[in-house]
């Protein structure tokens, strides 16, 4: 049997003090100034120290980060449940047919609490209030909100009837009332603070009425679906609010949020792909990411790049614009509390409600970095993180955009009739082919590098011996001169790169679509892609590939060097099927200016499909280009009647064209070309399915 312990009569003061010290306490203790402890609990959401802690470190070199700067609160009533997937999904529909408008940029919400400023001293006293003024006001709330639906030529809503709208101000008011005196007012008095956060109040002079009387104030508590909107996309958008059903069951929170002021007047965008900075004015991007950019320097970049702000670091730099994809601002606040108090089935307990709904957004700095795809690949497979070189064709985007009425189905099918069964005499074909023709545009399959990041430094030894070090790594790469270095800016494609060229060519030889001309890129990942592509077909071995230098991507995206592509013999050596005798439309020595526009881009690539064109005239048939995800724009859209896009415009379609996409251009009677429907799509998990008709706007 144990013996007792015997009670301690002076037990140790500091023991005791430290179960009992404040997160702020233990930062001070860690050696952190008070206001940078301050910030960064504000920042995190007061979500413990470890990650205070993180935050303090990734800003190191965010030059506010001692600047008196406080955030930006806002509260908002925001619902769960049916009616937010219903919301949800109509956003999702009417940003693929219509684009982004104003509604977009924040999550569903009747907003009780405009925009305030606070110290970031007061943050829990913010949290604290709130949820005592919810419980003081619970009683009298709703079961569930009546709202109605509103459509006018601007805008479109959900709006609540004035009983339980009076109930929800009255607790936008108390709150107001309860803190006002933590708010970053300048020189307006507390009433002319009130009337600035309270949405629905027009005036001081209301505000102050309404919080003396308790009358409702005549403009309405709402939840905005659409606005900011042009009239062409009204018929549009009308018919997708016909199928929200605002009586659809849901769970309403009260949130807090707040935010970083330097979003406003900025758009918040995610990084798609990391980068690691080549010049001291670059910034360096992870996946999970946000930024900060101006929107106009969007469309007026002459090369590409823009200035922005890092979420995660707090650092400003240059980045690819390609690299990013506009997102809602609100997924970059911070959520401080989240509470249920309409339609939840236990009242009396402030948490519980009885929808599942989405997580707050996640603001772990170490789950971030350890989570997002190129840290964690690097971790996992090569025991680094690490990406590589500025390179620039995009996989990507979710969006799909809205389908227009499509040539009439019976007059394609007599053209594809035509087209897909030539007059075949020998191994190949017989010319002329009959029919009208067509060009069929491939991207590239997955690439190494975006895939494995810095894949050379930890794949080759001292001596340049590759050894993969993942199953969907290259069992064996192919000998080049320069390598491994030559790899950096021409990189090989994974096995599932290969595997999808394959799949889309399996897919062509199911449509009994034959391909009699092929033009590729010089880029490996190109050659790879067209070889497998007409393994897929069955005639990799009778049909030679023509390697056109014109058909490689924008120059613009190479200021630090042009890739050194393999040559002829080295390619033919690797087992490639290479027509030594074709004659370039465009050398790779021609191929030099850095500074290449945009429209010049687009003119090249018009110029070397229209070029094939006319040399391909007297066989007919169809062609086969393989090039980089803006190749399926630039070789078609003036082809079919359209302008060159701006820079920004080409990289957001780019964004939406997945590895190993394709497009198809068909040549009518008339002598006009129309883009018509290509094989289906390569999808997977990383990526979105792929919609053509993006290529038609």
């Amino acid at each position: 049997m144990m013996a007792t312990l015997p009670p301690r009569k002076n037990p140790t003061p500091t023991k005791i003090l430290r179960q009992h010290l404040t997160p702020l306490q233990i930062l001070l203790q860690m050696g952190f100034p008070k206001h940078r402890a301050e910030k960064a609990l504000a920042a995190t959401g007061h979500r413990g120290i470890q990650l205070a802690s993180d935050w303090l470190l990734a800003h190191v070199n965010d030059t506010t980060l001692d600047l008196d700067c406080p955030r930006e609160y806002v509260v908002y009533l925001c619902p769960t449940g049916p009616l937010q997937e219903q919301i949800q999904n109509f956003w999702e529909e009417s940003l693929q047919k219509c684009g982004w408008n104003g509604a977009h940029n924040l999550v569903p919400h009747i907003t009780l609490c405009s925009f305030f400023k606070s110290g970031d001293e007061n943050c829990e006293a913010l949290v604290a209030a709130l949820k005592d003024v919810v419980h003081s006001i619970m009683p009298s709330l709703p079961t569930n909100l009546t709202l109605d639906k509103y459509i006018s030529p601007n805008y479109m809503g959900l709006f609540l009837n004035d009983q339980q709208a009076d109930i929800l101000k009255k607790l936008a008011v108390t709150y107001v009332k309860e803190v006002a005196h933590m708010f970053e007012a300048g020189c307006y008095d507390k009433l002319e603070v009130m009337a600035a956060c309270l949405p629905w109040c027009t005036g001081t002079t209301l505000a102050q009425e309404y919080c003396t009387t308790g009358e409702a104030a005549t403009k309405a508590l709402h939840l905005t679906l659409a606005y900011q909107f042009p009239p062409s996309h009204f018929s549009c958008l009308e018919s997708l609010v016909d199928l929200v059903e605002p009586r659809a069951p849901s769970v309403w929170e009260v949130r807090l949020y707040s935010r970083d002021t330097r979003i406003i007047g900025n758009e918040v965008h995610k990084v798609l792909y990391s980068h690691v900075p080549r010049d001291p004015d670059e910034l360096e991007l992870l996946i999970g990411d946000f930024v900060y950019v101006k929107g106009d320097s969007l469309a007026s970049s002459p090369d590409g790049w823009i200035e922005g702000t890092s979420w995660l670091t707090g650092s400003t730099g240059f980045l690819p614009i390609n690299y990013i994809e506009r997102t809602a601002e609100s997924d970059s606040w911070t959520l401080h509390r989240a509470i249920p108090v309409i339609g939840s089935t236990g009242r009396e307990g402030l948490e519980t409600a009885s929808f599942p709904r989405r997580p707050p957004i996640s603001l772990s700095l170490l789950n971030l970095l350890e989570n997002s795809e190129g840290s964690r690949r690097s971790t996992e497979v090569l025991s680094e993180s690490s990406s590589i070189d500025r390179l620039h064709s995009r996989q990507a985007s979710l969006e799909v955009a809205h389908s227009p009425p499509l040539p009439q189905q019976e007059a394609l099918d007599v053209l594809y009739a035509k087209v897909k069964k030539p007059k075949k005499e020998g191994p190949l074909y017989k010319f002329p082919i009959e029919g009208p023709r067509k060009i069929i545009i491939a991207r590239h399959g997955e690439r190494v590098d975006f895939t494995f990041g810095d894949w050379i430094r930890f794949c080759f030894d001292e001596i340049g011996n590759y050894q993969r070090r993942d199953l969907n790594m290259p069992e064996t790469l192919p000998h080049r001169k320069g390598a491994p270095h030559s790899f950096y800016k021409d990189c090989p494609l994974t096995n599932i790169g290969l595997l999808q060229a394959t799949l889309v060519g399996q897919a062509m030889k199911a449509n009994e679509t034959e391909v009699h001309h092929v033009f590729c890129s010089p880029s490996l990942r190109c050659v790879q892609t067209c070889s497998n592509i007409l393994k897929g077909i069955g005639v990799a071995e009778a049909m030679p590939i023509n390697i056109e230098p014109g058909l490689f991507e924008w120059l613009a995206w190479y200021h630090d060097g042009m890739p050194v592509w393999m040559t002829l013999d080295e390619l033919t050596d690797a087992g490639f099927n290479i027509n030594h005798n074709y004659d370039p439309l465009i050398r790779k020595e021609e191929l030099k200016d850095t500074h290449e526009s945009c429209e010049q881009y687009y003119g090249r690539n018009t110029y070397v499909t229209q070029s094939i064109i006319n040399t391909t005239q007297s066989q007919g048939g169809t062609v086969l280009l393989v090039g980089h995800a803006a190749t399926l724009d630039t070789c078609t859209r003036q082809l079919v009647g359209g302008t060159p896009r701006s820079a920004h415009e080409m990289t957001t379609i780019i964004k939406k064209i997945p590895y190993c996409s394709t497009s198809a251009v068909l040549e009518w009677p008339s002598g006009h070309w129309s883009l018509v429907q290509p094989v289906l799509p390569v999808s997977n998990t990383g990526q979105a399915h792929y919609d053509w008709r993006i290529l038609l706007y």
